[in-house]
């Protein structure tokens, strides 16, 4: 199989997305591929709102740029080409060229450094992401063309790419 172009990686911020959520969420039982969601579970939902450490992470727009910038400069430190990035309130877009390692580890590591960087500037929070998060793989041209327009033109204002 041919290696991917990029990874269009995607995470949200702490709190966002819970177990329960009305949206569907992914769980021990519901993470493959093609699985098909659970959805709306309100007593699960509000128990994981309750193990929460600390409130949900909004970005605010200092954040997010500081993030953004964050981001850019752990790419330009790996030598990772960026293609896309967008920094919204409740999660983030990026789209990078990775051949040294999978989308999953990128993520790691790139959401490492948003998050040194913005405990740092804005302490006292320590959870600024969900664990995990998406990494799709971005197999050709045309289709990294459409990803990167997809980034782009995310629904809040862009902040950050």
């Amino acid at each position: 199989m041919k290696p991917p172009l990029a990874y269009h990686l995607i995470w949200t911020c702490y709190g966002q997305w819970l177990h329960g959520d009305a949206r569907g969420y992914v769980d021990d039982e519901h993470h493959t591929p093609g699985d098909p969601y659970p959805h709306n579970d309100p007593q699960l939902y509000t128990a994981s709102f309750n193990r929460m450490s600390e409130p949900p992470c909004w970005l605010t727009d200092e954040q997010r740029a500081f993030a953004g910038a964050a981001l850019r400069e752990a790419c330009e430190f790996r030598k990772w080409p960026l293609r896309a990035l967008n920094v919204q309130p409740d999660h983030v877009h990026i789209v990078v060229q990775v051949f040294t390692m999978t989308g999953k580890e990128a993520m790691s590591r790139l959401k490492g450094r948003a998050t040194h960087c913005l405990g740092e500037r804005f302490p006292p929070r320590r959870n600024w992401w969900t664990e995990g998060g998406k990494a799709e793989l971005v197999r050709d041209e045309g289709q990294l063309a459409q990803v990167i327009e997809y980034v782009n033109n995310q629904r809040f204002p862009r902040v950050g790419g």
